[in-house]
């Protein structure tokens, strides 16, 4: 855990960090860890189990989705080793496909394309 520098409205007094590495430094950011360890991505080995996969998803999922994809295609474009970089961008390019073929909620924001997080 580390202690905060800046302090919002929505800021919590300690920064919580899981085993992921995955940090939360608001409240908001609390509800997104939550998210994310609640919603299990299987290793996807092909485009069909991934929209096999996506198509059952509720459109909170979808989100939380997009956002580990963002995450994970960020990381590939940050990755030095060659082959680490392909398999980061072969699975976000799979969680992708997954969250296009997902149902989605008007009121959610829906696909933006790789966007920095």
């Amino acid at each position: 855990m580390i202690t905060p520098i800046l302090r919002g409205k929505d800021a919590i007094a300690t920064w919580l960090i899981d085993v992921a590495g995955n940090v939360a430094i608001s409240i908001s950011d609390l509800a997104l860890l939550g998210q994310i360890q609640s919603l299990i991505i299987p290793a996807f080995v092909s485009t069909e189990e991934a929209m096999v996969w996506g198509s059952n998803l509720n459109p909170e999922q979808r989100t939380t989705l997009l956002d580990i994809h963002r995450s994970v295609s960020n990381a590939a474009r940050a990755e030095a080793d060659p082959q680490r970089m392909v398999n980061l961008a072969t699975q976000s390019q799979l969680m992708r496909e997954a969250a296009e073929v997902a149902p989605f909620d008007r009121h959610i924001r829906q696909w933006q394309g790789d966007l920095q997080v």
